[in-house]
């Protein structure tokens, strides 16, 4: 349904075609309450010349679009010395009060929490205790409150009726015994993920696991996490600027890391072959007839020399 109208309509001539033929402008003039773009001129126009050969707005139809998407159809309301205020403020309404979900009823499970974002409440208000919430969580009679709850029920009602109703439920037993270990906000997302429910309330982290799961809405809190060091000095002198150096590491880190290159500098020269490294490296040989102790000592100290300052240079 909608009203038949002539094939020439909207191009004829500047009308006021919605009040011919617009069944919200029919009605008793006398009596019904006529939207003011009823009484409106325009007419289509073709939208390649108005483009190039007039200043007047136009602006492009999406009625024939729902039949066949290939036809472009543009219209002005300038074209006819009126005003397109009043059909735009009718969109506005329209769009406002479009139904976008269909009147659905939601079923939400709530993980178990007993903070203001999160809590079960008795009749009176009172928030459950830890304990009490740990005994009653499975108890639906038992209403779920706090911040995330009533920010749901707010969309509810800013929704006028396109969601029906929220009915807010336990995480199952079985995705909870899943996550024993793990979170029970998980456990929550997995019964989405299962079909027990449609949607999962609360302050959720959005993982890579949950992602797996299901989708989530756009974040409505950001938790920032920044880095905090200790204000730069203003001190420019050499032993300063020195010390800078080891700030990286504590003392006992830094003794940490000098032993581990000093280990791996003995082990090397332990397990390599020292004859044949030392002849490459000096022309020195280990074993000679003439004070081969002095000798020995004066090479194993230059591969070892030599080692430390490799594994240093590349730790």
């Amino acid at each position: 349904g909608g009203s038949c109208v002539a094939y020439d309509y909207g191009s004829s001539a500047c009308l006021q075609h919605d009040l011919l033929h617009d069944p919200t402008c029919q009605g008793d003039l006398s009596t019904a309450v006529i939207p003011p773009y009823c009484f409106q001129t325009w007419c289509y126009v073709d939208a390649k010349s108005c483009k190039k050969n007039s200043a007047e707005d136009i602006y492009k139809s999406n009625y024939f679009s729902h039949f066949s998407p290939e036809y472009d159809v543009f219209y002005s309301y300038s074209t006819c010395n009126t005003t397109e205020y009043f059909w735009k403020q009718q969109l506005e309404s329209l769009a406002t009060n479009a139904s976008v979900v269909g009147g659905i009823s939601i079923t939400a499970t709530v993980p178990r929490d007993d903070d203001e974002t999160l809590n079960k409440k008795w009749p009176d208000g009172t928030i459950l205790t830890p304990r009490e919430t740990e005994d009653n969580y499975f108890d639906d009679t038992i209403p779920f409150g706090g911040i995330y709850i009533d920010y749901m029920n707010s969309i509810v009602k800013l929704s006028k009726g396109d969601i029906r109703n929220v009915t807010y439920t336990h995480t199952s037993k079985g995705s909870l015994n899943r996550y024993k270990s793990g979170s029970r906000f998980t456990a929550a997302v997995r019964d989405v993920q299962n079909g027990l429910v449609d949607m999962a309330v609360g302050d959720f982290w959005v993982t890579g696991e949950r992602l797996k799961m299901t989708s989530f809405t756009v974040p409505i809190v950001y938790d920032k996490t920044v880095l905090v060091v200790p204000k730069p000095g203003k001190k420019s002198n050499l032993t300063y600027q020195t010390q800078k150096v080891f700030d990286p590491f504590t003392p006992g880190l830094w003794a940490v890391v000098i032993a581990i290159v000093l280990a791996a500098a003995l082990l090397s020269v332990w397990f390599s072959d020292r004859e044949m490294v030392a002849k490459k490296r000096y022309g020195l040989q280990l074993k000679q007839a003439r004070k081969p102790w002095k000798r020995q000592k004066f090479v194993y100290f230059r591969l070892i020399l030599d080692a430390l300052l490799e594994k240093g240079m590349f730790f």
